[in-house]
Formats: C-alpha cells, structure tokens, sequence
C-alpha cells in the first residue's frame, strides 16, 4: 500500500514537472512571436520610406509679371488691352492665372519698362519627374545655348525632352529673346507634366 502511495507521488510529481516545462516552453514561445511578427513589420515600412523617397531637381528664375487674376477669361481681357504684351503669357499656379512676359534667371531693369505695373516675382521651378530629361528641366532652362534653334546640332538629344528642338523650333518663330523662349518653352512643360511644379 505504501509503494502505491509512493508510486502515485512519484507520477504525480513527474507530470507535474513535464507540465511546468510544457509551460515555461509554451511562455517562450508566446514571447518570440511579437519579436518576428514586429520585425517582419519593420522590412515593408523601411522600404516603402526608401521606395517614396523621390529625386527633386530645383531652380530659382525671375518671371515677369504684369498682373494676377481669379480666372482666365479676366487675365486674357488683360493681355488684349496691352499690345505690347502679345508675347506674354496665362500661366495658371495653384488656383490663380499669372500674366507672364519672360523668364530670366536674374533681374533685367530694362525690361520693367513694358507697361508700368510690370515687376520681377521670384519663382522655384522644381521637377521630381520620374525620366531624367524632364527631371533636370529647371536646369536644362538655365542653359541659354539649349534654347537657340542655331545650336540644335550641338544640343545632346539624351538631355532633352523628344520634343525639345521641335517645340524650341516653333517658340522661336514668336521671339529670338531667350528669355521669352524659356517663358514658353517652360509653359508648355508645365502644362504637360503634372511633376513640374511652381513655388513662389
């Protein structure tokens, strides 16, 4: 009867333990899984930063500018009561349309004399384009040579947008002025590529 007893001790203090090690086990277990689960929620987070971090060229340029207005018909008005400005420009930012007559990189005194309330407005043109040509647009603008239809056979076509000596072809049918041929060649970009951006 006493070895039974002892038996019984025995056995019940040797599941006892197998309990206690399924459990200390199974308590390790459930402490490892938030560790992968959270690491394994890091690596997309990482790379989603990396992948929405985007290349963004920018440029400082001097527009031009004669007046602004809440909608176009208002700002073509304008322009149709100055003949002077028949080269100048609509150019839409944000929700307000811009008469613009040139674009130069820095400030031009003698041009403020088109019509008395012409001044300079810095502007920052910035692309974030995803093909490299259209990405260093607010560079490519600075360069006058690109803009001279004379010197399209010296102009790397790699550099460029595929249409850029035809469009620089058409501008300079309006004006020889670079800084009008910028003006223009810039508008037509804008329009087009939604990752080209004005700032002010």
């Amino acid at each position: 009867m006493k070895a039974l007893k002892n038996n019984a001790i025995i056995q019940a203090m040797f599941i006892g333990g197998l309990t206690g090690l399924a459990g200390v086990l199974l308590f390790i277990f459930i402490l490892q899984l938030p560790a992968k689960e959270q690491q394994a929620e890091t690596v997309p987070t990482v790379q989603t930063t990396e992948a929405a971090e985007e290349q963004k060229v920018q440029q400082q340029y001097f527009v031009l500018q004669h007046g602004v207005f809440s909608n176009f018909d208002s700002a073509a008005q304008f322009l149709a009561t100055y003949p002077t400005l028949n080269k100048a420009a609509v150019v839409k930012v944000d929700e307000q349309f811009f008469v613009w007559s040139r674009l130069d990189t820095e400030k031009v005194e003698a041009a403020l004399t088109t019509i008395p309330s012409a001044f300079y407005k810095k502007i920052t043109v910035t692309s974030s384009c995803p093909k490299n040509a259209e990405l260093q647009l607010p560079i490519t603008l600075k360069d006058t040579k690109m803009l001279m239809v004379q010197q399209a056979e010296t102009i790397d076509e790699q550099l460029v947008p595929n249409d850029w000596i035809e469009l620089a072809t058409e501008v300079s049918k309006l004006s020889t002025n670079p800084n009008i041929v910028r003006l223009h060649m810039f508008i037509n970009y804008y329009e087009r590529l939604d990752c080209l951006k004005v700032t002010f």
